[in-house]
């Protein structure tokens, strides 16, 4: 119950200002320090900027060799910034990947009911929005044309049973009636 009760006091518990002055600020400007020294030095010799290679290159410019480690540089702000504008590696997220041109037909087909979907997500992931918006509309306008038409289809069936019902009301009004003539 004592440490239950002393964690909550320490979640809550602000770090004092003099611990950000002492301690941290210095840390963290050391780690900016050797993060760019790191940098500098890497693009010096013309090698590759990563994470691995700049906390490696930091222990060699760092005086006491200890250097910095990946998780200290993506923690500072400033050393993460200055890492990311020398990086080598260019995220993805901002290049498009390979387009497949996958020219679908404005109406698609039947759709077998065992395709190999694994393969047809495949085929999906590669093309590109554009494409994928213009089969998406096709499936939804062919979609609603068969709604359309089985709604159709549904008031003729109701029609036609209608009509039915009404014969065969009549038949037997006509049945009973021959009957009792008969009588």
């Amino acid at each position: 119950m004592y440490s239950s009760r002393y964690n909550r006091e320490q979640d809550t518990h602000e770090p004092h200002p003099w611990l950000q002055e002492k301690v941290y600020k210095p840390l963290r400007q050391r780690t900016i320090e050797l993060v760019r020294n790191a940098v500098d030095a890497l693009l010096k010799d013309k090698q590759r900027i990563s994470l691995a290679t700049v906390a490696a290159r930091s222990k060699e410019v760092d005086p006491e060799h200890r250097g910095v480690s990946e998780s200290a540089i993506l923690d500072n702000q400033e050393a993460r910034a200055y890492y990311e504008q020398h990086r080598t590696w260019q995220s993805r997220r901002h290049k498009r990947g390979r387009v497949v041109a996958v020219s679908s037909p404005p109406q698609p087909g039947p759709i077998k009911a065992d395709r190999d979907e694994q393969r047809v997500r495949l085929r999906y992931l590669r093309m590109s929005k554009e494409a994928l918006v213009e089969r998406l509309l096709a499936v939804e306008r062919t979609s609603a044309q068969e709604r359309t038409r089985w709604l159709s289809q549904q008031d003729d069936v109701l029609t036609w049973r209608l009509r039915a019902e009404a014969a065969e009301t009549q038949l037997q009004d006509l049945r009973a009636k021959a009957s009792r003539q008969k009588q």
